[in-house]
């Protein structure tokens, strides 16, 4: 509940350190993909969870095209694929070999059904992806297409171009037909597949397409599935009668699938490899709990910068502040960053995320939460876990619950996600992200030393909640 602080926020200001710190004089993660373009949000959601990288110079370069070998391993990583657990299958393609760097990638994409290769029988995974090609993986990627997409409408790729836009997998992009698809297109089809079913991006516009229809969401999305036997990604429909584009109704998009008995098992293996109890306790007795004031001070893996703000700055100070709270309740506190200029790994984005996890793995923690600012257009509050914890959902819920009754903004409830932190801890686990830092009004609330205290007391009434104990 509020504490009467609102009310004298203006006071408080003009007594507490506000933090005011030109945005220009701070890079980005990728010091080329301005918090004002339209594919910030995916670029930054998915180099969050690990998907894309950096060229290695502080640069995401969004202009350069992708290619086919590229494509696949962002779209595998956004599937799931796991280095450590998958084994790469022999391929049929003549131009690769287990040598290559992304036989693995190929291989998992090709195993799942999102690929095919070329007329001749290659792959030519040096090939620049076009536009089209990256839009019917994604689509088969997505559960929402089979290989009869391929004979719907005058070309190959009508047909998936039809169900893309139908599912909003185009929200935000411009397929150039022919057109070598760019990292910034790459990044904007490949997140918008991760919210098949969702309203989360902007409209789509199509090149050659006269329609200006904004592409809705249709309802009852189809489970996710394997799907052998899609088309050639360059395959041409020679025998087309007609160029006017059939529409595909929702009875022919959600028939049932039928999973085989090995699905079926590998279902229930998932099901059995969910994590670790709730309430593990120390050996001292006193329970552990895992700060990560998420991103880096610097060089690699530094957050997002709104209104004279950086989120790797605000992130610590809630998370310094919720330490000192959480200690006074008998808990026993690391942080990942103990000083607000300390880096967690500079080698590597995902190098960073996983060695904030290993810390919190190495300490046997019970409980880690990742404290992050949110960006791309928005306001509020909203809190993430991941759906195969057992606990993660009630931890989220506890600590958004909390938040938004001490700060006050907007509730964008909880979710789950994949993000590095989440699925490679192996305790329970949530992700708070505390508001927009790209908002103005949300700015201000970050900005502010008062409401940071109001987010680390939410963060530790929830957390005291969660393993029943008082909060005093």
């Amino acid at each position: 509940m509020q504490r009467g602080k609102k009310s004298v926020i203006a006071a408080l200001l003009a007594a507490i350190l506000i933090i005011v710190i030109p945005a220009q004089a701070f890079g980005l993660e990728f010091n080329d993909v301005p918090i004002t373009a339209s594919y910030y949000k995916a670029v930054d959601k998915l180099s969050n969870v690990g998907v894309i990288q950096g060229r290695g110079d502080g640069a995401f370069a969004p202009g350069d095209n992708t290619t086919r070998a590229e494509f696949c391993a962002f779209l595998a990583r956004a599937n799931g694929y796991n280095p450590n657990y998958y084994q790469p299958k022999e391929l049929p393609f003549p131009d690769i070999n287990e040598e290559h760097w992304a036989y693995p990638y190929i291989s998992f994409c090709y195993e799942n059904g999102y690929i095919n290769g070329m007329l001749d029988g290659t792959f030519c995974p040096n090939d620049y992806v076009t536009d089209e090609q990256a839009v019917k993986m994604v689509v088969c990627s997505s559960g929402v297409g089979d290989e009869s997409l391929s004979k719907v409408g005058p070309k190959w790729y009508s047909g998936y171009l039809n169900v893309a836009e139908k599912y909003s997998l185009l929200n935000g992009t411009r397929v150039n037909i022919s057109s070598s698809a760019n990292r910034a297109f790459v990044a904007q089809v490949v997140y918008n597949a991760t919210l098949v079913g969702g309203n989360d991006a902007q409209d789509a516009v199509i090149v050659g397409n006269t329609s200006n229809k904004k592409p809705g969401v249709l309802p009852g999305t189809p489970e996710k599935n394997k799907l052998p036997g899609t088309p050639a990604e360059d395959e041409e429909d020679d025998e087309a009668e007609t160029a006017k584009k059939p529409v595909i109704t929702e009875e022919d998009l959600d028939e049932p699938f039928d999973a085989t008995e090995e699905e079926k098992n590998k279902e229930k293996e998932k099901e059995n490899e969910k994590k670790p109890v709730r309430k593990p306790v120390s050996k001292d007795g006193k329970i552990l709990i895992v700060l990560d004031a998420g991103h880096n001070y610097s060089i690699t893996d530094t957050g997002a910068v709104g209104n004279g703000i950086r989120e790797q700055d605000i992130t610590f100070y809630i998370a310094e502040k919720a330490k000192t709270l959480l200690e006074r309740n008998g808990f026993k506190v690391i942080m990942t960053r103990e000083n607000l200029k300390d880096n967690v790994s500079t080698e590597s984005v995902m190098a960073s995320l996983t060695e904030r996890a290993a810390i919190a793995n190495e300490s046997k923690a019970d409980l880690f939460l990742s404290i992050h600012c949110n960006a791309g257009g928005g306001t509020g509050t909203e809190t993430y876990y991941s759906e195969d914890s057992d606990f993660g959902e009630e931890l989220a819920e506890l600590i958004q619950e909390n938040v938004v009754d001490m700060v006050g903004l907007a509730d964008r409830g909880v979710k789950s996600a994949g993000f590095v932190v989440l699925e490679t801890t192996e305790m329970v686990a949530a992700l708070l992200e505390t508001g927009f830092i790209d908002n103005e009004d949300d700015a201000e609330v970050l900005k502010s030393e008062a409401y940071q205290w109001d987010f680390a007391e939410g963060i530790a009434r929830a957390i005291c909640e969660y393993f029943g104990k008082k909060y005093n």
